[in-house]
């Protein structure tokens, strides 16, 4: 794959390179050692876990053979928060051994209860609130996948233990909502809460200077201002009420209230337990019955099993050619050049899969899920590159999530259809850029910066006060980036270069929003992406067709350990963020940034200079 970094190239200086080549050697026989003797530790617990796992996933065929005729009902507990990404076998596995959250994955409970509404032995929904999180865009998908369930003609009955936000508004899909009767009832609807703290770095002599486009770009306020601008103010204040006429008229359709009362549910806020059955946000007041599922002809979703055999899927409206579906491509996480051992969108990942997705003859249509609030400018141009050219070769369809805004709108717009939910946050069309001023520090704590080079940018590189020409060519950058990114959206979305700008600037827009001023095509979750994406790939809307994902290439362990390049290809290749974490935190300084360590090794030439412009232009 291509190299997205542009690294310049270094002279290697001779004094003292035999030391600096021995001192490299012996720092990679020791990362190479600790590495080894963490996957010595950890190598067996995982098999045993592993072995445990696979035998466990036996049990729900163990309990439908006990009594497959006895209807039951099915329990969904949502006690953990909402996921944007499919949980990994490498991720569960660390979950298991050091976590209790396991995180709700909403494409699993809606293929789960699609089963479950088509299965005569389900007679009815119990649900379980305890601990639910989540944006306001997925608990909506969340409780569309409850009301998809209760469509069937099955009863669904709700229990929650302390009721907020995400606990009205999903359990409003309920027929019957029960709460503990001693609980916590905080109503507030939407709120956006943010911490300014412009004043504190002016104290610790640390001056954030600024360049950007559009006046609504505000990311960058809480380092330079103590409260939000009033272009923030305007943007938030028609998000915020946006987002609470439109939980307010879910909740209202659920209760079956006024929209008048909802709205003055969320406007007192906090309510006693009777008072709240009193007003009707619950019905009863009732404790969570305790089930014993190993006794009990009762299960959760989580050991529901349905006969998932090609023949029983063709009986339930498979297309007769099981190999022929649609493409599903994730893009969750900030979007940046190379891959920071968190949850991120990568050039060199999204290319392969959609490489993988243009090439695969059994992809007729691909469905790119997009949750992110952006990033890095050059990586989501070549990323909308990509998306674009796929759309050319076959259909691409967007889903976006919680927040596909500033980069995350930019990779969607090369698409060729475009779905948000109603309480999506999108748009953002604009870029900003933050260079810290550090001279200030010399006379508060005497730490100064100083940078030897022959470039007329040495401000630039050193944390110092930018000049006048400076700040002209940092200005210069940033438009044009911004320039490029309207004649995307314009050229996608159909609109002319003024009206872009009009809709630009920066400014944050809900998905009803954006659908009223164009910026996507309709309201809509991931289930409706997918049918669209069907009827775009010729397939029946009234058939189910196979979900196809990439699947990387599995290395072997000598592959693996070959080289430090290849260590980090290992781990992307088998997703491991969660791997990444434990190995910064127990093998120490060295590891903690593989990826780092690999670029200034491969830039600096051990001993070379390595000069990086500190300013970074995000989305």
């Amino acid at each position: 794959m291509s190299d997205w970094s542009d690294e310049p190239t270094t002279i290697q200086p001779k004094k003292n390179f035999i030391f600096r080549w021995l001192g490299s050697i012996f720092r990679w026989l020791r990362n190479f050692f600790a590495l080894f003797g963490l996957m010595a530790f950890l190598g067996p617990v995982i098999l045993i876990w592993s072995f445990l796992y696979l035998t466990q996933s036996d049990r729900p065929t163990k309990i439908a053979a006990k009594d497959n005729k006895t209807p039951f009902s099915l329990w969904l507990m949502l006690d953990s928060p909402i996921m944007e990404h499919e949980p990994r076998m490498d991720e569960a596995v660390f979950r298991q051994l050091f976590s209790n959250d396991g995180g709700i994955y909403l494409p699993q409970i809606r293929a789960s209860l699609r089963n479950a509404a088509d299965d005569k032995l389900v007679k009815d929904l119990q649900i379980v609130i305890n601990g639910l999180s989540g944006s306001p865009a997925d608990l909506e998908e969340l409780r569309n996948i409850i009301l998809s369930f209760k469509a069937s003609g099955k009863p669904v009955t709700g229990w929650v233990s302390h009721m907020d936000n995400a606990a009205l508004l999903v359990s409003s899909s309920a027929d019957k909502v029960n709460m503990n009767p001693v609980a916590e009832v905080s109503l507030p609807g939407p709120a956006f809460s943010m911490t300014y703290f412009g004043e504190g770095l002016k104290r610790l002599g640390v001056e954030m200077q600024i360049v950007r486009t559009g006046k609504f770009k505000s990311a960058f306020e809480p380092f330079v201002t103590n409260e939000p601008s009033s272009e923030s103010r305007e943007a938030l204040g028609a998000v915020e009420r946006n987002m609470r006429d439109n939980m307010v008229k879910l909740i209202a359709q659920g209760r079956k209230k006024q929209d008048s009362e909802v709205f003055l549910w969320l406007k007192e806020t906090v309510f006693t337990p009777a008072k709240a059955k009193e007003l009707g946000i619950v019905d009863e007041l009732a404790y969570v019955p305790h089930i014993n599922f190993d006794t009990s002809n009762d299960r959760r979703l989580d050991d529901y099993a349905e006969d998932d055999s090609l023949a029983s899927r063709i009986s339930k409206g498979y297309s007769l050619r099981p190999d022929e579906g649609l493409g599903f491509i994730e893009a969750v996480g900030n979007i940046v050049d190379y891959e920071d051992g968190e949850t991120s969108i990568t050039p060199e990942v999204m290319a392969e899969e959609m490489a993988w997705a243009a090439d695969n003859r059994d992809v007729k249509a691909v469905v790119i899920r997009i949750a992110s609030p952006g990033g890095s400018a050059s990586a989501s141009d070549y990323i909308w590159d990509r998306v674009r050219a796929l759309n050319e070769k076959k259909p691409v369809i967007v889903s976006m999530g919680s927040v596909a805004a500033s980069g995350g709108y930019y990779i969607a717009s090369g698409a060729r259809h475009i779905f948000a939910d109603a309480s999506t946050i999108t748009g953002s069309i604009g870029v900003i850029g933050m260079l810290p001023n550090l001279e200030g520090m010399r006379d508060k704590w005497g730490v100064s910066f100083h940078t030897i080079t022959q470039s007329n940018r040495a401000n630039l590189l050193g944390g110092r006060k930018m000049t006048p020409q400076d700040q002209m060519y940092m200005q210069n950058s940033v438009d044009d980036v911004y320039r490029t990114f309207k004649s995307r959206v314009a050229a996608s979305r159909k609109l002319s270069m003024e009206k872009v700008e009009q809709l630009a600037q920066g400014r944050i827009y809900t998905g009803q929003q954006a659908k009223e001023i164009g910026l996507v095509d309709e309201i809509g979750d991931l289930k409706e992406a997918f049918q669209f994406a069907k009827k775009e790939a010729g397939f029946d809307p009234n058939k189910l067709y196979p979900i196809h994902r990439y699947e990387p290439p599995v290395l072997s362990a000598a592959e693996c350990l070959r080289s430090l390049s290849h260590l980090r290809k290992c781990i992307r290749k088998h997703g491991s963020h969660a791997r990444r974490l434990i190995v910064r935190s127990m093998i120490g300084p060295e590891l903690h940034d593989v990826e780092a360590l690999i670029r200034s090794q491969k830039t600096a030439k051990e001993g070379g200079v390595l000069a990086i412009l500190p300013i970074d232009m995000k989305m």
